[in-house]
């Protein structure tokens, strides 16, 4: 019994149940580890993780991740084989229905069931791999069930309100392609029953968005309470039906939850394009006003630039599934070298992260052991540990392509993996899957510098010019993996929640406190500028924006807002729109958002509230706030001590 306690899988359960380790707990914010639920998770997730490392990963790999130069995500999923997140083709299992494996569903007949459907395929799909699941235009998905809501009210109006008799034919004979919002005639011909049916699709329409709305933020369908990390692309759908469809999105989120508080998912993600949302005059400019002042009360959406010169070479205005989109992390999947240069129906399969700070420190100037950085070797180290983590998602991309169909059954049976529906149960999928991405990573570019040079690329520009051939470098390594490995392998700023403080750790252990590089409890995620280096907005957006371009797997911007974003709708526009026009291709506003449960007051909250006075005593603020792209809860119960730490120190930009 005693050999059993000092075991390493007794040490995982004793810390998880014992609350021994709340980094452990906390390593995902949005699952709750103090829960039954969370504790079960966490635990069966650490054997798994146990169970991998010891023996499934390549031998090389494992030394890799010990040593602390490569960090394998979702670990916990490797040995199942379990791929990250997609795009759910809602277009597809809407018109046809679906079946969840428990109940078959018809196709729906309005855009409150459609609506309610779109929470079901979320729900169902989520159990199918274990990242995020994503809508890349559901404005156009959903605007044929506001159609089909217009022409149910309309002829219930006409029977209703008997304007039919005072004509010489009636509209009950009037086919469905003549029963259309746009239909001026129709309006002419029946003003009251047009107005009648327009005014309650409208009103339907609002209560669908907030159905779905309140219903991602309440199915706890993942252990530890979570709900799906969903996210949803809109903002190109120029037709009557799918404005209608954004503006009720975006209405519901401003609402709120039951109580007024700010929904954490789904994740949005306003998709902008010049042409269509960006100036006065372009049919979306309103859409895109109100995103704004959206995010400026809520933190989403997110903004996604079409026009980025990465973006726009996929994009044919004839379909709307070549419109950028992403997941609501910052993941990016449209290019196939297969030929499916489409977001729907694919996504990525895993990724591995190479910690740079680590290569810095070795191969730099602050250990004393050199004037100058021993650039040779640096990137010969950084080769090999990119070969090996590359090596590493091949042998994982095996285990997933030699997965039967059935392992993720609804998913390959529905088809929202597309192809997947003519598989039999048995049926292997890797011919299906390789239409996915496989992504290298890469944390601490920041630190990575300050180790090499002495100053990181926002204090130097000739760090920045370092920093930049760096990551080029890991792109070009990508892009030729992919082809010597005939798949899709791409570079990715990652996003590092529980990844962020677990190098700094192993690093300090190694090498000590060094000042700028391992002094804090995290690294700076992907080739971030330090959240807590001084530098105004327009500034940071400028030398993070060249990046873009190289992280093809997916990368995002922030700026930090002072004060009251919703006092300042204008500012907030204006840097939105500038970070667009530098090419960036995903950006966000990050700016607080505390809210008081005694009288529902948000804003900024100090010591006490501003609407009642209450003290953070009297009962705990929320206070929102960003982590690797998704919202959290109240950030000082849920996020990891590393990400606490981030939090606390960054600057404000603007």
């Amino acid at each position: 019994m005693e050999r059993v306690r000092r075991g390493e899988l007794y040490k995982i359960s004793r810390d998880v149940i014992g609350v021994a380790n709340l980094d452990l707990l906390r390593e995902n914010a949005n699952l709750n580890g103090d829960s039954f639920s969370g504790k079960m998770s966490r635990i069966g997730s650490e054997y798994a993780k146990w169970m991998a490392s010891h023996f499934v990963l390549p031998a090389e790999l494992m030394r890799a991740v010990k040593d602390g130069y490569v960090y394998v995500h979702d670990l916990d999923q490797y040995a199942l084989g379990t791929t990250n997140c997609i795009f759910i083709p809602f277009n597809r299992l809407l018109e046809r229905g679906f079946n969840t494996g428990n109940g078959s569903v018809r196709p729906p007949q309005s855009i409150m069931t459609a609506m309610a459907l779109v929470a079901i395929i979320f729900q169902s799909q989520q159990n199918s791999q274990f990242g995020g699941v994503s809508g890349s235009k559901i404005d156009w998905d959903l605007a044929p069930y506001v159609g089909k809501s217009f022409r149910r009210h309309f002829r219930k109006g006409v029977a209703y309100l008997e304007e039919a008799a005072q004509r010489t034919s009636t509209a009950g004979i009037l086919p469905d392609t003549e029963l259309y919002i746009d239909n001026e005639q129709l309006k002419e011909t029946y003003p009251r029953t047009y107005r009648y049916a327009y005014n309650e699709t409208v009103n339907e329409v609002k209560q669908a968005a907030e159905s779905l709305i309140h219903n991602l933020n309440t199915m706890s369908s993942r252990a530890g309470g979570q709900i799906p990390f969903t996210s949803l692309n809109y903002g190109m759908c120029t037709s009557t039906e799918g404005r209608l469809v954004s503006h009720a999105l975006l209405d519901a989120t401003m609402r709120g939850l039951g109580g007024g508080e700010t929904p954490i998912f789904p994740q949005h993600i306003f998709q902008c394009k010049q042409g269509v949302n960006q100036r006065e005059g372009d049919p979306n400019y309103d859409l895109f006003l109100k995103a704004v002042e959206c995010s400026s009360r809520r933190l989403y959406p997110n903004f996604v630039n079409v026009d980025a010169s990465f973006n726009l070479a996929y994009y044919s205005p004839d379909d709307p599934d070549t419109i950028i989109a992403t997941m609501g992390c910052r993941t990016r999947t449209i290019a196939d070298r297969f030929g499916r240069n489409r977001l729907s129906g694919k996504g990525n399969l895993s990724f591995n992260t190479i910690n740079l700070v680590r290569l810095g420190i070795e191969h730099g100037i602050l250990e004393g052991k050199r004037d100058l950085p021993d650039l040779t070797h640096f990137f010969k180290q950084l080769d090999h540990y990119m070969a090996i983590a590359v090596e590493g998602l091949i042998h994982r991309y095996e285990l997933q392509a030699d997965q039967p169909a059935k392992a993720s059954d609804f998913m390959m049976r529905e088809g929202v993996w597309e192809g997947g529906e003519v598989l039999s149960p048995e049926d292997k999928v890797r011919d299906l899957i390789k239409h996915g991405t496989l992504a290298l990573g890469f944390i601490g570019l920041a630190e990575c510098l300050k180790a090499l040079t002495g100053q990181h690329h926002g204090e130097d520009e000739t760090s920045h010019r370092l920093g930049f051939e760096i990551i080029r470098h890991m792109r070009q390594f990508c892009d030729e993996a992919s082809e010597r490995y005939n798949l899709n392998i791409s570079l990715f700023a990652t996003p590092a929640e529980g990844l962020s403080g677990k190098f700094t750790k192993l690093d300090r252990h190694t090498f000590g406190v060094i000042k700028g590089v391992t002094d804090r409890e995290y690294y700076t995620n992907s080739f971030h500028i330090p959240v807590y280096h001084p530098m105004a907005a327009y500034r940071k957006i400028r030398s993070e924006a060249p990046f873009h371009e190289l992280c093809n797997a997916g990368a995002i911007s922030y700026v930090e807002l002072d004060g009251n974003a919703r006092q300042n709708t204008v500012a907030f526009r204006e840097v939105v729109q500038f970070a667009l026009q530098q090419n960036i291709g995903y950006f966000s506003v990050n700016h607080p958002v505390d809210r008081c449960p005694a009288c529902n007051y948000e804003g900024i909250i100090g010591s006490a509230c501003p609407g009642c006075g209450a003290s953070e005593a009297d009962g705990n603020f929320q206070r929102l706030r960003r982590v690797t792209g998704y919202l959290t809860g109240n950030y000082t119960e849920r996020f990891n001590s590393a990400k606490q730490a981030e939090v606390r120190d960054r600057v404000k930009h603007l």
